[in-house]
């Protein structure tokens, strides 16, 4: 129940708004017309609040009974039905109309009363009339003359009234009508004729239920505004709805209707028409009720086109009749794979304009022989369509090689690790699935990489604290293996295995230092001392440091080191680690006998440093495999190392601003570093 209250505030929100925009304006629309009728006199507005026999409807009334009487004098008629209708539409009126017509040349004479009236000219003397009836009209054969309480009214103010009802017609007959007199009074007090309908007494009692209806109905309307004033944010809500609704018709057809609608309320006019027969007031009411229905049509169809541009907006032109076939299309294209879909509409747009270009040419020919201008205007028509059907086409393949570029753009991003910025392009654009199928991949590869980086992070914090707590007991059993060491009288076979314990976990402490460094570099908690170094110079050092394991080992090195300063900004201690671990791992698995051979080089920009040797194993492996952890070249493990010693000069070379690289060659190994040279001038 609560649901359906919900709903139906909106609605009613809107229903008030649109009752009161038709109330308010369906009595301006009256109140025009009223002034517009009468030729903008302010009585027409005040008739329905004052009394009727001052309106103007009254008036109107008294001049359509009078001109019956005169057209009887001044047109006389062999036809014997005129005479007896005019009598009967007279005689309806009953005690509340007296009239005397009479054209002494033609021998005419129509009245409801007893006797002649006397000869009078003017208003210079009163009838002898009943008593009430102190209002008259009186044509003497020269003027018609409007009487009210004795006095005479002048018809000729434009305030009177008059000035429309009694034409000058009136007048333009007095040279035949000398003869003539029609006289008619109206009674005080308007009564109902039992015998027949009063118009007068019925457009009394219409005009009192008119004024009170306008007051109710003003009144009603300004509530109503009100309340839709104060409800205006529910009646948004389903003004969206209504833009919904006649979103979904086709921009021709809303043309069509609009022109309609504007047609029908031109044709209507805003002057209602009357014949002043049953009644002048009730059709007058009738005609403006006309008027501002259609008016109220054309009034609320453009508002619904209002809120149709504002809440629909640029779909307020693109949804037509030639966008729909277009959007059909691309769902009957959609079977088909993005190259044929693309030929098939390059085609389909050269037959569509041959067949267009082709009738074009002969509605003009037609048109040239004198078929005529709807000929012409179909030619005109077709063509247009046709360009326009190549400007849509044009500018389609202009958006498709721009959307095309942003999805070469968006591969170029994920190639190079962006795996956060999306692909946006629009929902029609001919490359939408594959921008959707692109950023799939893409937030694919994005969760996998953090998993993995996830993964990376937990080893190293298992490697560090296991590291960590190795190291307390070990150094526990290093120093008990000295202890042992410095005892004397053990047995010659107890004192072996004191030396091979010392041996064992001195390597088990440098494999945990390795896994502990390697853990603190990759985890990027580490602290860097950069600074300014000669790279030569620290590389020279590290050959001197380590001089008496190179001549121990049988190789022989061939340096080619500049004797001059090549500067880099670089962490030195981790640096000479990185040269420790590369010239270790030369002296381990060189073959006995070769070269190894350093080299340092430098242009002013980049400083290249490289270590080769020939392997004295077969290298069946590739640069990645090498450098994972604990991966040792040699796979028979015959040679003492932790597999840790490439991987650590890895990352420090990365963390110290350089780059690390490894080439295979046979069996030529080679590591190259380089880094940006400092220059100091």
């Amino acid at each position: 129940m609560d649901t359906k209250l919900r709903k139906s505030k909106p609605f009613t929100a809107w229903l008030c708004c649109f009752l009161a925009v038709s109330i308010i304006t369906g009595l301006f629309i009256t109140g025009l017309s009223a002034l517009a009728q009468f030729n903008g006199s302010v009585d027409a507005l005040k008739a329905p609040f004052t009394d009727y026999k001052r309106s103007i409807a009254f008036k109107e009334r008294t001049g359509n009974y009078f001109r019956e009487l005169f057209y009887l004098v001044a047109y006389p008629s062999t036809d014997p039905h005129r005479k007896e209708g005019t009598i009967k539409y007279l005689d309806n009126e009953g005690e509340n109309l007296i009239y005397y017509a009479v054209n002494k040349d033609s021998g005419l004479l129509v009245k409801n009363i007893e006797g002649d009236l006397p000869q009078i000219s003017g208003a210079e003397m009163m009838p002898d009339l009943p008593a009430g009836y102190k209002y008259y009209w009186h044509f003497d054969g020269k003027k018609v003359w409007v009487i009210e309480d004795g006095q005479p009214v002048d018809v000729e103010r434009l305030d009177s009234g008059y000035r429309n009802i009694i034409p000058g017609e009136y007048t333009d007959k007095t040279a035949e009508l000398v003869n003539s007199e029609v006289f008619m009074a109206v009674k005080d007090t308007l009564v109902k004729n039992p015998y027949g309908h009063s118009q007068y007494f019925m457009e009394q009692q219409f005009m009192r239920v008119l004024g009170w209806t306008y007051i109710a109905l003003l009144v009603l309307g300004i509530s109503l505004l009100i309340y839709a004033i104060i409800k205006r944010r529910e009646k948004r809500e389903f003004d969206r709805k209504l833009a919904s609704w006649s979103g979904k018709i086709w921009l021709e057809v809303k043309i069509v209707l609009s022109l309609l609608v504007l047609g029908l309320a031109v044709a209507v006019g805003f002057s209602p028409n009357y014949s002043g027969g049953y009644s002048f007031a009730f059709e007058w009411v009738c005609g403006i009720v006309l008027v501002s229905g259609f008016t109220l049509i054309g009034l609320w169809w453009f508002y619904l086109m209002l809120v149709d541009l504002i809440f629909n907006g640029k779909s307020f032109f693109t949804h037509n009749s030639i966008n729909s076939l277009l959007t059909w299309y691309r769902k009957y294209e959609s079977r088909y794979s993005w190259q044929k879909s693309m030929l098939n509409r390059a085609y389909l747009l050269v037959a569509v304009e041959a067949v267009m270009a082709l009738m074009s040419v002969m509605f003009l020919l037609a048109a040239i022989n004198g078929s005529g201008e709807l000929a012409l205007l179909a030619a005109l028509l077709i063509a247009g369509a046709g360009i326009y059907l190549i400007y849509r086409y044009l500018k389609r393949y202009d958006e498709t090689l721009s959307d095309l570029g942003k999805l070469m753009d968006h591969v170029e991003l994920v190639k190079n690790g962006d795996m956060k910025t999306r692909l946006e392009v629009p929902a029609d654009s001919n490359v939408y699935p594959a921008a959707q199928n692109l950023n799939s991949i893409q937030e694919g590869i994005g969760i996998a990489v953090a998993e993995k980086i996830k993964s990376e992070r937990m080893k190293i914090d298992l490697i560090t604290n296991v590291s960590h707590d190795l190291k307390t007991p070990l150094t526990s059993i290093i120093s008990y293996v000295e202890l042992l060491n410095r005892e004397e009288g053990l047995p010659e076979q107890a004192s072996d295995y004191v030396k091979i314990l010392s041996q064992k976990s001195e390597r088990l402490k440098n494999i945990i230092q390795d896994l502990f460094d390697l853990s603190k570099a990759n985890s990027e908690n580490i602290t860097l001392d950069m600074e300014q170094l000669d790279l030569a110079r620290l590389i020279k050092q590290t050959l001197a440091d380590m001089e008496e394991s190179i001549n121990g080992s049988g190789l022989t090195f061939r340096l080619n080191i500049p004797d001059g300063p090549v500067y880099i900004v670089s962490d030195g201690k981790k640096l000479y680690r990185v040269w420790e671990n590369l010239i270790t791992n030369a002296l381990k698995y060189s073959l006995s006998g070769t070269r190894v051979y350093i080299d340092l080089t430098a242009d002013g920009e980049s400083a290249w440093a490289a270590i080769k040797n020939t392997a004295n194993y077969e290298m069946s492996f590739s640069a990645d495999e090498i450098l994972q952890r604990f991966a040792r070249g040699d796979a028979s493990r015959t040679s003492e190392g932790s597999g840790l010693g490439l991987p650590i000069a890895q990352s420090f070379t990365q963390i110290c601003g350089g780059r690390f690289n490894i080439k295979i060659d046979g069996d030529l190994f080679k590591v190259e570093l380089c880094f940006k040279q400092l220059d100091i001038t």
